[in-house]
């Protein structure tokens, strides 16, 4: 993009607001945002949302570290599987996400006991990513430079793909046209 995105505008809150907004609205709660150690902007953003904050003091090491600082806020992946807790994680830049993606998504893993669970628009798989309290622990043993997709691939059959008609869960904020793409007319 060229320039911070997540709290760019977009409809009556930012990016960033439009995704934890619809996180929160689809059921998933608490809604914990990953920020740089000297993004202050972003932090206070996020406190003055009600998102926890986690504090990820290298991001460069990539967004599995990012989900790791911020499963620690929660307590760490041993005391959320304990707690029977299901973990959404999401990048933060999926502005167009409804609410409702989320609480089908939600539902359908729980209903078939999933351990993992995926929206599909289109047949394309996108965002959040549903992590049942199982597999929490495996989050430790992941490969930094691989991230999430170690998971996935190692249960690989056993991910459950939720089809749903919202291509808000595929649609991220990559580019400046990205971005005016999602933007209502003028």
């Amino acid at each position: 993009m060229g320039r911070p995105k997540l709290l760019l505008p977009y409809g009556t809150s930012t990016i960033l607001g439009s995704l934890a907004s619809a996180l929160r609205a689809g059921g998933d709660s608490p809604v914990v945002i990953v920020a740089a150690p000297d993004d202050t902007e972003l932090q206070e953003w996020a406190r003055a949302f009600g998102a926890m904050v986690a504090i990820n003091p290298d991001p460069d090491r990539g967004m599995l570290s990012s989900i790791r600082e911020g499963i620690a806020v929660l307590g760490g992946t041993a005391r959320l599987a304990q707690r029977g807790e299901v973990v959404l994680v999401s990048p933060g830049d999926l502005p167009a996400l409804r609410p409702a993606t989320v609480a089908e998504l939600l539902w359908r893993r729980a209903a078939a006991g999933a351990p993992l669970a995926v929206p599909a628009f289109q047949g394309k798989r996108g965002h959040p990513l549903a992590i049942a309290p199982d597999l929490l622990p495996e989050i430790e043993t992941l490969d930094l430079s691989v991230g999430l997709k170690e998971l996935l691939e190692r249960h690989a059959a056993a991910v459950l793909e939720v089809p749903v008609d919202d291509p808000g869960a595929v649609r991220d904020v990559d580019t400046p046209e990205d971005y005016e793409s999602l933007l209502p007319p003028p």
